[in-house]
């Protein structure tokens, strides 16, 4: 197993395609951004966190020699989604300002892979009896969780707009505004945001009690609590 030759006997043909394909990406992409910038030549800083990200998902499997695989295929697959789409095109290519409501489908997106990798998580605590709660009530508590973390981004966000996107960080970043849109003022946008966080995490809770309930169908479990159950047992 290597970075462009994922193990195929841990995953299905579709997935190992599309974990290679996204490694691939993802790797030639933060060289590209680190040496060129994105959108107008000074998005570099992004390159790099492409790069750091893409080191800190394969991190495990490189220093074990391929022993380890600290992050199942799903959540890795899902990680790589969302450095895709926020450093990749809504920072480095700028698509948060190019496309009006881009920010509106990233605040649904992210909350929905939380939620998913979240529902993997506390439906693999269930599985191996450390949890003692109906899907329905996994699903609320994800939820609320969800909507929590959208709460620190936005926080995040007013702490950078205020303080920091007039100073050097700012300078690194592109001195761009993360409150507002194209289509909505600041106060507008941070609403929407709450609202569109809140959909995202039910969305990605329930899209989490159907690949269960799918299992279960068919007289088996969801398998992601297998790899995730070497990770919390």
């Amino acid at each position: 197993m290597s970075y462009l030759n994922p193990d195929k006997d841990k995953m299905s043909p579709l997935q190992r395609n599309l974990l290679r394909l996204l490694r691939v990406f993802l790797l030639v992409s933060g060289v590209y951004i680190l040496i060129f910038g994105g959108a107008n030549g000074a998005e570099r800083i992004f390159g790099l966190l492409i790069l750091v990200a893409l080191v800190i998902i394969n991190a495990p499997a490189f220093f074990t020699r391929g022993r380890l695989r600290a992050i199942p295929v799903e959540i890795e697959l899902i990680l790589l989604a969302m450095v895709l789409f926020e450093l990749v095109g809504g920072d480095a290519l700028g698509l948060y300002v190019r496309i009006p409501f881009y920010d509106n489908f990233m605040h649904f997106m992210l909350p929905l892979f939380i939620a998913l990798i979240g529902m993997m998580v506390v439906y693999t605590m269930y599985f191996y009896g450390k949890l003692q709660a109906s899907y329905g009530v996994m699903a609320f508590i994800i939820v609320i969780m969800t909507i929590g973390f959208g709460a620190i981004l936005e926080m995040g966000e007013y702490t950078y707009d205020t303080y920091l996107a007039d100073g050097p960080i700012g300078t690194i970043t592109g001195n761009t505004q993360m409150q507002g849109s194209p289509t909505q003022g600041p106060l507008d946008d941070t609403m929407n945001d709450f609202f569109t966080d809140t959909a995202g995490g039910i969305v990605g809770a329930a899209l989490g009690v159907w690949l269960i309930r799918r299992n279960e169908k068919k007289g088996e479990h969801w398998k992601v609590a297998d790899e995730v159950g070497k990770i919390i047992n």
